[in-house]
This record gives structure tokens, sequence and C-alpha cells, in this order.
């Protein structure tokens, strides 16, 4: 995917730690996985680090709070754990991603219903972010 389809698509230019989760910063937490002596765990943090940093340069006017849970980071419209997580990612390395998003109420099976999918390059997982911001409709009111 070209860089321009992507900014097309741009709604993240802040990302941060939600305040419930203070003790560190996200690119700290990350960080910290990233020099991990187990290399499985370090290249999550590598990943996790390159995805962060690539979402924070797209250009878009949305705000978005981060929350982890064993490595997977959860995406929230607002800076409250008690709100949910509309988007979650999990990177195992640079060609598996995992995204998924919380399905608008008014389209969804039954309550609390995510649609779940793969990504084998970091342009598609932020495409397949950006693309859940949008379908799961939490920051269409903010």
């Amino acid at each position: 995917m070209a860089v321009a389809e992507l900014e097309s698509l741009a709604i993240i230019v802040r990302l941060t730690r939600c305040h419930d989760q203070k003790s560190k910063t996200l690119d700290e937490f990350y960080g910290e996985l990233s020099v991990s002596d187990e290399p499985v765990t370090r290249q999550i943090g590598q990943t996790m680090l390159s995805l962060l940093a690539r979402l924070r340069t797209l250009p878009g006017d949305r705000q978005a709070w981060g929350i982890t849970s064993h490595y997977r980071l959860g995406l929230l419209a607002t800076d409250s754990y008690e709100n949910p997580c509309f988007v979650t990612v999990v990177a195992l390395d640079e060609r598996n991603y995992f995204v998924e998003y919380l399905m608008p109420e008014h389209v969804a099976p039954w309550p609390r219903a995510y649609v779940r999918g793969e990504a084998r390059s970091e342009d598609e997982a932020i495409k397949m972010i950006q693309t859940g911001m949008e379908k799961s409709e939490g920051w269409s009111q903010r």
C-alpha cells in the first residue's frame, strides 16, 4: 500500500498512555520489552515501538489513549480504562500483526462482538488499525 493511501485514511495524531497506567509511557513499556533477554519478547517490543512511531507520524486530528495487557495494546477513545478498547493490536514481529475492533452495537450480532484480522506487514497493520477506528465508531462522537 502506498504512503499516500495510508495518509488518506489517517486518523491518529496523538497517542499516549491511559492515565490509569501511569507508571510508564507506552514507549517505556515496549522499550523494556525490546531489550529483553527473551528473543520473542524482544521482537514484540521492537515491533510495537516501530508501529507506535508510525502511527504517531500520520496526519490526523484524533486522540487515542493506549492501555496494555500482556503485550497487547488497546486503543481507547477516552482516557479511562473503564471505557471499551475499540481497537486492540498485537504485533509479534514485522510479519505477524493481529488487529481487532469492537463492532458498534447497532450492527453487532451480539453484545461486545469483535472483528479480527491478521496483517503481514506494518503498512497493512496501520491500515487495519485506521479502519478499525473508523468502523468501531468509537471516535465518531469525539
